[in-house]
């Protein structure tokens, strides 16, 4: 079962997902016995993954390596935030609730503020500079629902919902602190992240129904076009231009994480006017998350062999 699952780009947490939501669609009301199977494979359990996914992605920013990576990948990371600002306020403002080719400015801005930390690393390990690798944390903690939820907010023009942010810093903030502190349990604790995928995928696939999420399949295509050709340019620029990088930084960082798949859920427990179409920008989010893990890898090879680089 494993190894059917790694065979799909992200599917520790997609495929999960799919069998979830293929249960949900056929019994809507679930086949739970008592709150404690409820808890576990139900929507339930959403909000814990989500803060423990916080807390470990947290644990590996290094505090002390930090001031160097905001140099590089700190920048870049900044535009991606200040890109899916303007565009989300262009949205709301002219748009409303509405949509334009089918994307929301929900699903706009939670997938151009996504980056797959597990991707990033791989791909920087092999074929970039070794010192990216330390911004792993980093990118861990730009995957996570408070990054969107606070972009939302601010594209919204309406008073910031603190609390819910607040929520989601908290394990960010003692995560980050544990992890500076205990090394040792830093190293173990990381691996929970993989570990954890499946379940998480299972929880999140519990609120979708695929009647509706076969909607979505176009506009989830037109979704990634957009995060392309949004972001890969101008943080390709930035690096290798502004930075004297070589660009595979910014290549890398070009993907949709899965853990983004619980962002429009936080979202909407802000601004509950959103919450009819969480299901339907989780599945247009979900298919970004299949795109950009297979696209990704592709574009960084190429650009890779052509700067000659070395793997290391």
């Amino acid at each position: 079962m494993l190894k059917l699952m790694r065979r799909v780009p992200g599917g520790t947490l997609l495929i999960p997902m799919f069998l979830s939501a293929l249960l949900n669609t056929a019994f809507p009301e679930g086949l739970y016995v008592g709150s404690i199977s409820r808890a576990f494979f139900s929507a339930q359990g959403t909000n814990y993954i989500v803060g423990f996914l916080c807390f470990v992605s947290a644990m590996g920013l290094d505090v002390k390596s930090l001031a160097q990576i905001m140099k590089k990948q700190g920048m870049l990371l900044v535009i991606k935030f200040l890109i899916a600002y303007v565009l989300g306020f262009l949205m709301i403002k002219y748009l409303g609730g509405g949509t334009i080719l089918g994307l929301s400015s929900l699903a706009i801005i939670v997938v151009l503020t996504s980056t797959n930390p597990a991707l990033y690393m791989a791909l920087v390990k092999d074929l970039s500079e070794k010192d990216d690798a330390l911004a792993f944390g980093l990118a861990g903690v730009f995957c996570v629902p408070a990054v969107p939820l606070l972009v939302y907010s601010l594209s919204s023009g309406t008073e910031i919902v603190w609390t819910p942010i607040i929520s989601v810093v908290i394990p960010l903030l003692a995560g980050m602190i544990i992890g500076n502190l205990d090394h040792e349990f830093r190293d173990f604790c990381l691996p929970a992240i993989g570990i954890i995928m499946p379940f998480f995928g299972w929880v999140l696939g519990d609120s979708i129904n695929l009647f509706q999420a076969a909607k979505a399949g176009l506009a989830g295509v037109i979704l990634s076009v957009l995060f392309y050709v949004v972001l890969l340019p101008t943080l390709y620029f930035t690096e290798t231009k502004l930075l004297k990088a070589n660009g595979l930084s910014a290549i890398a960082l070009t993907s949709v994480a899965g853990v983004s798949l619980a962002a429009p859920s936080v979202i909407a427990q802000a601004y509950p006017e959103l919450e009819p179409i969480v299901p339907l920008v989780v599945s247009q989010i979900a298919m970004a998350v299949v795109i950009t893990s297979v696209l990704t890898p592709m574009i960084a090879n190429k650009i890779a062999k052509k700067k000659n680089l070395v793997k290391h």
